[in-house]
């Protein structure tokens, strides 16, 4: 499966060097909240905004949904209905987040999981940006649009092989080029 994903361009193809900001060559970088286990005890670190040229308070990120569906070819679809209730119930979100540190997709998490987030404050203003999320917009060829911001990225602000200006400004112009595209 994974042959398949690389060959059709469906995932990343950046090879993994390490953690520049736990090895202390990188000052900053982007991660969530599955950064507090792999930094605990490691580094001392701590989580702002994103720089943007404007500062803002109620900046937006895309969500991270592990999505669940029924088809309508279901043929039970009582069963699968209560099911999927269940599974996305406040309580199992409670476990899930308990178990994973995952944030659930509920835009009240620091009120509905108070307890937990008094016990593991790291995780709460992960929690707090939960509640300002997006979906990744749909746009026409958005893999190789992706590809190529993660192309720049990684040429750009993990490698230092090229400046982030000229890598993002052609990234940029690629990118223009491929959503005009229908």
């Amino acid at each position: 499966m994974f042959e398949t994903l690389y060959k059709e361009n469906l995932a990343s193809k950046e090879v993994y060097q390490g953690d520049s900001f736990l090895e202390g060559k990188a000052a900053m970088s982007l991660a969530g909240p599955w950064a507090i286990a792999a930094y605990k005890d490691k580094v001392n670190w701590g989580a702002v905004p994103v720089p943007a040229a404007a500062a803002k308070t109620d900046t937006s990120t895309f969500s991270d949904a592990k999505n669940v569906a029924m088809y309508s070819a279901c043929e039970n679809q009582g069963t699968a209905w209560e099911v999927l209730k269940f599974a996305t119930s406040e309580e199992q979100d409670g476990k899930l987040l308990t178990d994973t540190g995952q944030m659930p997709m509920r835009k009240d998490l620091p009120t509905v999981y108070a307890d937990y987030f008094a016990k593991n404050p790291a995780y709460t203003q992960f929690a707090e940006q939960a509640s300002r999320t997006v979906e990744v917009p749909n746009v026409s060829n958005s893999v190789e649009v992706w590809q190529t911001f993660r192309t720049a990225y990684a040429k750009a602000v993990i490698f230092g092989n090229e400046s982030i200006g000229t890598a993002f400004k052609g990234a940029a112009d690629k990118i223009n080029q491929l959503v005009a595209q229908k």
